[in-house]
């Protein structure tokens, strides 16, 4: 079978270059409409982010009246802590000795008496040094003991022991060296 074409060159020629441009122009349109579609998009997006900015921008407004109010609210508190750390600090100091002593005498055995007692405060610690008389070796080792494991007293140091007759009874002599934390 012999096929023959009978249409002109010029003519397939010309329609392909039509079908070219409308290619092209089908391209172009599609471009552009794409671009649109884009900027729309974005536009819309800008808008919205700039109508949720503004809201924010509102509140953050509405709130700071507030924010200024705790601020204001956290400076007196602050304040009212300085003058009460500085109300403790002064009771502090002034209430060591007598802390002290309610402590020393609650483990004080009957036959211990103190023949001096020189004191050196420093900071919340109170240096302490005493002159001890005691009847009695039990107790007085008794209440050394419960000095050094007692928490509030620390480098407990004892000297040599003296004993002496008083007559009817033996009366033992020391000096005890000691530091106090105020708990």
């Amino acid at each position: 079978m012999i096929k023959i074409n009978l249409i002109p060159t010029e003519y397939i020629e010309k329609l392909n270059r039509k079908a070219f441009i409308a290619k092209a122009v089908a391209t172009g349109v599609v471009s552009v409409a794409l671009i649109v579609l884009i900027s729309v998009w974005q536009f819309t997006r800008e808008k919205t982010i700039e109508i949720k900015m503004y809201r924010l921008q509102g509140e953050l407004k509405s709130l700071q009246a507030e924010v200024d109010s705790v601020k204001a609210i956290e400076g007196q508190i602050a304040e009212v802590q300085r003058y009460l750390d500085s109300i403790n600090s002064i009771t502090r100091g002034r209430l060591i000795y007598t802390q002290f002593m309610q402590d020393i005498l609650i483990s004080l055995p009957g036959t211990i008496w103190f023949g001096g007692i020189n004191t050196a405060l420093r900071d919340q610690t109170l240096a302490v040094t005493f002159a001890v008389n005691s009847h009695s070796a039990y107790d007085l080792a008794y209440w050394i003991n419960a000095l050094e494991t007692d928490t509030k007293y620390s480098e407990v140091v004892v000297s040599a022991i003296n004993a002496s007759d008083s007559g009817t009874s033996k009366i033992l002599t020391t000096t005890i060296t000691l530091k106090y934390a105020y708990k």
